[in-house]
């Protein structure tokens, strides 16, 4: 086991500081690249080992899976007699309040029982659509059913230019029986109900650990405070600068209301160890106060500005400039590209797999986009809970792998002679406490159900082979029923899509060029570092508040600071959007010019004459539609100088002020009408 000295002795005097706390509450400043989560990891291994706090009685919460297993691993590497079930507090939010809610808190007190089944979005969206029909409600907007559930849960029943409600209401006190009745839990259900039922366990951890606590909510920091009992302490790290995700509830405000509540010792890790100095210098540019940020090497290269003529030629040049780099011994894995809309990989994905240029695209997928696994795990969530009325209709009637029974028939599968079904109710008796891959496979009859003689068989069998396989290592590292087990699986699997399993052989997995949204970003770090499309409209996105304007800045820092030793900027001559200004963003004339090198050919000059030359390339081989690549916005409304309003004019309303935007609505208000939401695909404003 790891000494307490030699612990410490890896810490700088800030990050010691932080470890050695003492306090009822502490909260840890930790600045980009300050080497938060070795705090962290050290903090309970000192906590484990020096003060003999048991890891059973630490909760560490984090917010990504990939954050939880790392520092699961770097625990067990330390502490190598940790098991794995003194960690089972340690995981993201989700997954700590799931297992409480299973194993210490008294569900039953709500009309669940431990064995609930957890239902992803998808899932949920499946139970208010058959609602809907089945009760005969009338909802508007059902093509945006579940913003308007949302919406509706924060007390929000009106929704676009609706002026009276609809069955909205109805819906979802219909949706809450009914997931007690199916007994599921849905991701909101899992922190709300841990937080509700915390003080009846009579069990609160002796320490509570929070990483990314900027990202916490409001729902997060209630549960945070039920699990919290007068003698917990509490070790929060975080990073003020990184609020990026004030749409679903974060601010700023967290950290002084954190520190007020709980009285905590604020300390700060200023010492940033990834960065050069001329990217950290650069990236101080954009932080709204004096923070604390102090690099701690050389200064390195300059930024590089380019000015590309539009998406597809920049394209082309990033997959020429990449292959120069990994040619002169740059690993795919260390480069990496960044954009604001995922929309913009579109040229990206078709010239990068034109040159050969391997990528992976990070876009976390659900069950939903690979509809065999999702029909399966349907299958066997209703095999494992016999109370999942949604897996077992969504098995029955699915006509490419179920049975294509009709709903009707599917609500009362037992006349209906279904062998499916009988293999369905006997799957808890017949797993008994194990089966493996290939028995399951046999048992339900796969093979003939994923259709030999289809072109998609050996795919779909492959990821329904991957998929058995790591639910069977899953439950063998665990006891008790095959079926309890399983049920643990398919709960994992819905709160983390595809990830939690990696059936592998996607595309671009191993050494490859990484293409991210700047949200996706954060959290990573690379050598080499593009963000592309820095114009007005994208970097940053239009918006109508100086609040907005501010995270479009602390977004633009996340990205910047991303980059370890090289970082490259670029926008458009023509960036082949609307509502996107051609030219430089103002983001880029914050950077001073002593920070920036050659590598700016002018307003797309050089780009141009490029442009001109695969023109005529592409008219000899007749693919010159080809040239611009780039998806085209509907969006009917032109630019705003920054800072003054957008005046619209609509036929019905009159005249109005855009109060914000995003990429399917605008919001706007009308003196006499109040404020109204449109669909850009219909939307029939007049900008002004």
């Amino acid at each position: 086991m790891t000494s307490a000295g030699s612990l410490l002795e890896r810490l700088n005097p800030y990050q010691r500081q932080a470890v050695l706390e003492q306090g009822r509450a502490t909260l840890v400043n930790a600045c980009v690249g300050s080497g938060k989560t070795t705090v962290l990891i050290c903090k309970a291994l000192y906590e484990h080992t020096v003060n003999g706090v048991p890891l059973e009685d630490m909760v560490v919460l984090t917010f990504t899976n990939k954050a939880a297993d790392e520092i699961r691993s770097r625990l067990a590497a330390a502490a190598p007699g940790a098991a794995l079930e003194s960690t089972a507090w340690f995981g993201t939010f989700h997954s700590v309040a799931m297992r409480m809610l299973q194993r210490i808190l008294p569900v039953e007190t709500l009309g669940y029982t431990p064995s609930f089944s957890v239902l992803d979005p998808d899932g949920l969206l499946e139970i208010a659509e058959r609602l809907v029909v089945e009760h005969g409600l009338t909802i508007k907007y059902r093509n945006r059913l579940m913003k308007r559930l949302e919406a509706c849960a924060a007390g929000r029943t009106l929704f676009g230019r609706m002026k009276r409600e609809d069955g909205i209401s109805a819906l979802v006190e219909l949706l809450a029986r009914e997931k007690v009745l199916q007994n599921a839990m849905d991701f909101d259900d899992l922190i709300r109900n841990a937080a509700a039922l915390a003080g009846e366990s009579g069990w609160s951890p002796r320490w509570i650990i929070v990483d990314e606590f900027q990202d916490c909510d409001g729902a997060q920091m209630e549960f945070i405070r039920a699990l919290a009992s007068e003698e917990t302490k509490l070790f929060a790290v975080g990073d003020p600068n990184q609020v990026i995700y004030s749409w679903r509830g974060g601010s700023r405000d967290i950290f002084s209301r954190f520190a007020r509540e709980f009285r905590a010792t604020e300390i700060s890790l200023p010492l940033n160890y990834r960065s050069s100095s001329t990217i950290l210098e650069a990236a101080r540019c954009f932080l709204h106060d004096s923070s604390d940020l102090e690099g701690t090497r050389e200064r390195g290269a300059g930024i590089v500005v380019r000015n590309h003529f539009n998406p597809f030629l920049e394209a082309e040049y990033l997959a020429d400039r990449i292959r120069e780099l990994h040619d002169g011994g740059m690993p795919w894995g260390d480069m990496a590209v960044f954009y604001r809309m995922q929309r913009q990989s579109g040229p990206l994905q078709a010239v990068f797999r034109r040159k050969g240029i391997p990528f992976t695209l990070s876009v976390r997928k659900t069950l939903k986009d690979i509809p065999v696994l999702q029909w399966l795990a349907r299958l066997l969530s209703a095999s494992v809970n016999g109370a999942d009325r949604n897996g077992l209709v969504s098995a029955l009637t699915d006509g490419r792998f179920g049975d294509g029974l009709a709903p009707a028939e599917a609500k009362d599968p037992a006349g209906a002679e279904s062998e499916l079904y009988d293999r369905v109710r006997s799957f808890p008796e017949w797993a008994g406490t194990g089966r493996g891959p290939l028995e399951i496979y046999e048992y339900f009859g796969l093979e003939h159900r994923l259709s030999p003689t289809s072109a998609s068989f050996p795919e779909n069998r492959r990821l329904v082979l991957a998929f058995l396989e790591k639910l069977g290592a899953f439950c063998r590292e665990r006891e008790g029923s095959f079926a309890g087990k399983a049920a643990e699986f398919l709960n994992s699997s819905a709160l983390y899509g595809t990830e939690f399993f990696s059936p592998g052989g996607e595309e671009g997995s191993g050494d490859t060029v990484r293409l991210l949204t700047l949200h996706a970003c954060k959290g990573l770090e690379f050598p080499v570092v593009f963000i592309i499309g820095v114009n007005e409209g994208l970097i940053p996105l239009h918006t109508y508040s100086p609040e907005g304007r501010e995270e479009e800045k602390r977004l633009f820092f996340v990205g910047i600071t991303r980059a370890k030793d090289y970082l490259e900027l670029s926008c458009y001559t023509d960036p082949g959007e609307v509502r996107v200004l051609p030219g430089k963003s103002g983001f880029l004339s914050m950077i001073p010019s002593r920070l920036l090198e050659g590598g700016d050919d002018g307003p797309g000059r050089g780009d141009i004459r490029a442009y001109c030359r695969t023109l005529l390339e592409n008219r000899e081989k007749g693919g010159a539609g080809t040239v611009f690549g780039g998806a085209e916005d509907s969006s009917p409304s032109p630019p705003s100088p920054e800072g003054l309003p957008v005046r619209v004019r609509h036929p019905k309303y009159g005249e109005g002020v855009v109060e914000s935007e995003d990429e399917e609505t605008y919001t706007v208000a009308f003196g006499q009408y109040g404020v109204k939401s449109f669909l850009k695909d219909f939307c029939p404003l007049e900008f002004l």
